[in-house]
């Protein structure tokens, strides 16, 4: 899976499952709060991810988390695909995440086209987009185990496509 980045207060925070220890912003856009503190599953469904992958994870599944964050999960271990999206998490979290991934040594990469602003981060079979879209911290992590190569493609059409759902 994607590799954890470390937050300011040393979490460790895996990006299938984004909760940063960050002090949240107190003025969210009310677009990208009331998409956030939804259901994840409904911006990026069984379909969609069925088109990416080329075949069918099954139904999501749902979970909420710290800071009224949403994350809905496709497939089994080796075969995932995840999205989280965390309302309230400013500029100041994103810029964190990447910092501290580019200090972990991985291979750090900005995307165009995905949100206000994003980066990628590749890691031999899997591959996470980490976006903001107004005050909303967004992931969608593909992984493919034990490909060898990142499944970049995949990840970029489905974080585009839950940045255009926002």
């Amino acid at each position: 899976s994607v590799p954890a980045v470390q937050t300011r207060a040393s979490a460790s925070t895996p990006a299938t499952s984004i909760a940063p220890t960050v002090p949240a912003s107190t003025g969210a856009t009310p677009l990208a709060a009331s998409t956030a503190g939804g259901n994840a599953c409904s911006l990026m469904t069984e379909a969609d991810v069925t088109t990416a992958l080329g075949t069918d994870p099954g139904p999501g599944t749902a979970n909420t988390g710290a800071h009224g964050s949403s994350q809905c999960n496709y497939g089994t271990l080796g075969r995932t695909v995840a999205v989280n999206i965390t309302p309230a998490q400013d500029k100041l979290v994103y810029d964190t995440l990447r910092t501290e991934s580019g200090k972990a040594g991985l291979s750090v990469v900005d995307v165009a086209g995905v949100g206000d602003a994003a980066f990628e981060v590749d890691v031999h079979g899997s591959a996470g987009i980490y976006f903001r879209e107004g005050d909303a911290l967004v992931v969608v992590s593909v992984a493919l185990d034990p490909a060898a190569s990142p499944p970049t493609d995949q990840v970029r059409a489905l974080a585009k496509l839950v940045a255009g759902r926002i």
